[in-house]
């Protein structure tokens, strides 16, 4: 049985502490990728990351698009953290192919988090909602170390 679907516009959503874009090759280089953060204790500061956002299926002449990511609360909707982006393309450009995968990348600053949970980062592009991925923000484990999840490592010895 075949189940057709439409093609994705956001095939990937990334999270990390950092990212590097190369100068002249224009790769993305994600440092310390993760998927859930943990926290000794609520409430709590998240640290700073970045979000990475893979756009594909894009049609047509586009001349600019805006691009908002925000955590939200799925259950009460309550959006903790939000930021965004513009990208212009040059009005006498050509089209965009319909293959053509854009990375972005977003940062995102320090939010309060009041408890633990299943929270949902949502992508839209000039207002409409393209993708969706949650964010598992947990109380750390006792088996994980506090210095190796929060803590900065220590300053090299001179």
């Amino acid at each position: 049985m075949s189940v057709e679907q439409e093609p994705a516009l956001c095939q990937a959503i990334l999270f990390s502490d950092y990212v590097i874009r190369e100068k002249g090759t224009d790769r993305l280089s994600i440092i310390n990728s993760f998927n859930k953060l943990y926290f000794p204790h609520f409430p709590c500061l998240t640290p700073p990351f970045f979000l990475s956002i893979f756009l594909t299926h894009l049609r047509g002449k586009i001349v600019s698009l805006d691009i908002t990511a925000r955590v939200e609360d799925p259950h009460s909707g309550h959006v903790l953290a939000s930021c965004s982006g513009k990208i212009g393309f040059p009005v006498d450009g050509p089209s965009i192919e319909e293959t053509t995968i854009l990375d972005l990348t977003l940062p995102v600053t320090p939010f309060l988090v009041s408890q633990q949970g299943i929270y949902s980062v949502v992508i839209l592009v000039n207002n409409e909602k393209i993708g969706e991925r949650i964010l598992p923000v947990l109380l750390l484990p006792p088996s994980f170390g506090v210095h190796s999840v929060l803590k900065p490592p220590p300053a090299p010895l001179q």
